[in-house]
């Protein structure tokens, strides 16, 4: 009986810590994220500059190069752009997709899609600077945030369930 006791005790400790930690990893990857699109976006700005390739043809090269979850958003949008307009393919994967990011960050990040492919070169880049100074502030603010709130998810989770292992004790 005080072995059942025991095993349960630690599944309950350990859940507890897991959930704090699966909360802590949030704010690193929305970090992880946005660094990842910002590097995505210097690339199609530069392709853009440079290249004059097809913008479906330049998400689907940026989606080889970047990995991950915004490597895999690349490849939907310039999939889909095969099928309709770049900006509304643009907008459509962003808010379908798995980026661990904010409301305010999907939101910028779709105003891109207003001036993608409908615009002169110099609009797309110049909305492209807009978007980049943008994460700029957004990575800022997720670094701190991770600073600030992944060890006290971490901590907040093995103390709750030490006082919850100490309760059913």
């Amino acid at each position: 009986m005080i072995f059942v006791k025991f095993i349960i005790l630690a599944a309950v400790f350990g859940t507890s810590s897991l959930i704090g930690i699966k909360l802590a990893s949030g704010y690193k990857v929305r970090a992880n994220n946005l660094k990842q699109m910002k590097k995505a976006l210097k690339i199609l700005e530069a392709k853009i500059t440079y290249t004059y390739d097809k913008l479906p043809d330049l998400f689907l090269e940026i989606s080889n190069k970047i990995g991950g979850d915004v490597g895999n958003l690349f490849f939907d949008v310039g999939r889909n752009m095969q099928l309709e307009f770049a900006g509304e393919a643009w907008e459509q994967c962003i808010e379908k997709s798995n980026l661990s990011i904010t409301h305010d960050d999907k939101e910028a990040l779709k105003s891109l899609g207003k001036l993608l492919g409908s615009t002169n070169m110099q609009g797309q880049l110049e909305q492209l600077h807009l978007v980049n100074d943008f994460l700029d502030e957004q990575i800022k603010e997720a670094v701190e945030s991770k600073k600030k709130n992944e060890t006290m998810y971490k901590k907040l989770g093995v103390i709750v369930g030490l006082a919850v292992v100490i309760v059913l004790i």
